[in-house]
């Protein structure tokens, strides 16, 4: 059934809020922390008019969905993830994950195991595959070594590197609340333990064991991400290749969204 504001039961017992749009191929997207179906609206209708069926939906502890204080960690949401996409029994998927969504991605294709009958394309947008800086890895969010983790994950120190993102279009600012309204919108508190796990996940291991196409894109001004970080993540899965977005930092495909969809487009129509 298409439509909007539909709901997902979860096996245990979560409402999980989405849309789905369109006919043809499906393209599932994935948001990031704090974020939610809705900031993809810009994909969602190039996609649409393009032919694609759009499946936008919000995590639990995000958006519509359910706030639940159980399952709040990666590996919950990868299932969440995949239970949509048994419910809804969609094939030749392609999956869009921006951030940690990207995380949850990984976390399904780790947890769900053989999936490529379901997914045969993946869209990964500036996020490494392990935020905690330590030893020989440096490719996680900048300023965060493992003695700092709580503090960062509590915000008892700015790791944001805001000064490094662009300023926001103003085709983007209505999408996004700022300063004091994006804490009083977002139950960041109730949500740490959610954001303590995503920081502490490593998917390293799961890339080398993606068979299918890749696109890994980043931002030249990307404020938590090494461009090198994101140039071994294209390397390390069997089929990527990265894009650099000149003019955009964490949100190329909102920032520069017709540069992206018509690059998203392009590698879809390919693979």
């Amino acid at each position: 059934m298409s439509g909007t504001n539909l709901s997902l039961m979860t096996s245990d017992g979560v409402t999980i809020r989405y849309d789905d749009e369109g006919e043809g191929r499906p393209v599932v997207f994935a948001s990031g922390f704090a974020d939610q179906g809705s900031s993809w609206v810009f994909q969602r209708d190039a996609l649409v008019e393009a032919g694609y069926r759009v499946i936008r939906f919000d995590h639990r502890m995000h958006g519509r969905s359910d706030a639940p204080a159980h399952g709040q960690r990666m590996s919950r949401l990868g299932l969440d993830l995949g239970e949509l996409i048994a419910a809804l029994d969609v094939h030749d998927v392609v999956l869009v994950g921006h951030s940690m969504g990207v995380s949850v991605s990984l976390a399904y294709f780790s947890i769900a195991g053989c999936v490529w009958d379901r997914i045969t394309t993946f869209v990964a947008i500036d996020q490494s595959p392990k935020i905690v800086n330590e030893g020989d890895w440096q490719w996680g969010v900048r300023d965060i070594p493992g003695e700092n983790l709580y503090d960062a994950a509590d915000f008892r120190f700015d790791w944001s590197n805001a000064d490094r993102e662009p300023p926001a279009p103003d085709h983007v600012k209505p999408l996004r609340p700022s300063g004091d309204d994006w804490w009083k919108e977002f139950p960041v508190a109730r949500v740490r333990p959610l954001l303590l796990d995503h920081f502490v996940a490593d998917w390293r291991d799961v890339l080398p064991r993606i068979p299918i196409p890749t696109w890994v894109v980043t931002g030249r001004h990307s404020p938590y991400y090494e461009l090198d970080g994101m140039r071994w993540f294209a390397d390390t899965v069997r089929n990527g290749y990265l894009s650099v977005f000149e003019h955009s930092g964490h949100e190329p495909h909102l920032n520069e969204y017709q540069a992206f969809n018509s690059q998203l487009l392009e590698f879809i129509g390919q693979h």
